[in-house]
Formats: C-alpha cells, structure tokens, sequence
C-alpha cells in the first residue's frame, strides 16, 4: 500500500501525443471492435472447412484475427494518418523499455491478486479456478508445434496486443482524457472496460480472478501510457504479459 501511495502522489503524467479530438477518439474506439466483428464474421464464411474440430478452432481463430485486424489496421491509419505525431525513435525505445520494466513490476503482484481472488471464490463455494482461465491461451496449449500455432503465437504477442492499446489506452484514454476527466480517473475507467471486455473470453471458473487480474493489468498499462505520453510502452508491457502467459500455457 506504500508503495501503491506512492506512486499515485509522485507519478507525472506527460502530455499525450495522441492528437485526435474526443469525438474522433471515441469513434475510433466505438468501430474498431465493430470492424473487428465483421472481420470474424468474414472470415467464419472463408475460412478452409474441416472435419477435425481442433483444426478448425485453430484455423477458425487465425482467419478471425487476420481479417480483423487488416479491418482495424485500416481504420486506425485512416484516423491516424493526418494527425499522430510520431515520436522520435529514442523516445519510443524508452518508452518501450519503461513498459518492459513495469510489466517486470507488476507481474507477480498481478499473479497474486488473481491468486487471492481464485482463493476467495473456492472459500465462498464456487469453483476451483482452471489452470488457464484464457480460451485462446487454453486452445493454443492444444495446437499441435505447427505454422498454426507459430501464426496464432504472433497473433497473441503482437497483433492483439497493438490493437488493444490503440483502442484502449490511445482512444479511450485519449477522449476521456479530452472531455476533462483527471489522469487516474481515466486510467481507472480505461482498465474497468478492458476488463470487462475480455469475459467472453475466460473459461468457466475463471471469470472472477481473470477480471481482477485485467484490472490491475489496465491500471499498469494506462499508467505506462500517461507517463511516457507514448503507446509503445503499454504495448510493449502488454505483449510480455500476453507472451509470458503463453509461455506459461505451451509447459
């Protein structure tokens, strides 16, 4: 608790170097998962047909991720193109490495909250948490060491993690940042939604532990984007979370 009261007095936020205007920003974060939507929806329709149901969930979630993010990657340059200042690569090195030393930082204290969470809800009656309570994390330790895995394992460490910063801790941050709100409010309201958004995406049993666990993980990465102003340091946490995560789940 020190040191959490710490960091939220003597933390000095920079000026962000997203650009974009509230109404934009909102926008931008409003049609990225629309368009990610119809880019798994394409790809359920052109997607390769199989009789093996593991080949399909694994062919399935690739095709879903490729047409999803051409769709964002498009919408975000279009957004972005006239208006992002792009900051010099030194400053995006930093920025990079003050993201991998956070993520360094806050990944057991994140590990134990999810503990402590599971612990409570097997205390209260309700079900032992999985190992792994991610689907993807769960079907990826399910791939056979193939193309497959190697295209969704870049999937998971890079495309998913750029996006979602870019929705996340670029627009959301960013608008709610315009429309007045403080830094820590914004963080705090940025992490609740990524949180949310992801349970669909935890397993039976691990939807508690998992959402605390997304929370803490916003909070560590909306705090990497407001005081570098840069989204390559969230990103960059957010590709060692998901990469060490995956690690963990191909023992």
């Amino acid at each position: 608790m020190i040191v959490v009261s710490g960091v939220w007095r003597s933390t000095h936020f920079v000026p962000a170097r997203w650009s974009l205007g509230a109404g934009e920003s909102l926008l931008l974060f409003v049609a990225l998962p629309v368009l990610g939507a119809i880019g798994a929806a394409v790809a359920t329709r052109l997607a390769p047909q199989s009789t093996d149901q593991s080949t399909v969930s694994v062919e399935g979630m690739l095709w879903s991720i490729g047409f999803a993010a051409v769709l964002q990657i498009a919408a975000v340059v279009l957004f972005l193109a006239r208006h992002e200042t792009v900051a010099p690569a030194g400053t995006r090195l930093n920025s990079a490495l003050l993201g991998a030393a956070a993520m360094v930082a806050v990944w057991f204290p994140i590990q134990a909250i999810g503990a402590a969470v599971a612990s409570l809800q097997l205390a209260l009656g309700g079900p032992a948490a999985p190992a792994e309570g991610h689907a993807t994390l769960q079907l990826l330790g399910q791939t056979p060491l193939d193309v497959r895995r190697w295209l969704l394992i870049v999937g998971v460490v890079i495309v998913v993690p750029t996006i979602e910063e870019i929705m996340f801790r670029g627009a959301l941050l960013g608008a709610l940042r315009r429309v007045g709100l403080s830094a820590w409010s914004a963080i705090g309201l940025s992490a609740t939604l990524f949180a949310l958004v992801h349970v669909p995406a935890l397993v039976s049993g691990a939807v508690a532990p998992g959402l605390a666990m997304l929370f803490v993980l916003g909070i560590a990465l909306g705090w990497c984007a407001a005081r570098t102003g840069s989204l390559a340091a969230p990103i960059t946490a957010h590709a060692l979370f998901n990469a060490v995560n995956l690690l963990q789940s191909l023992r």
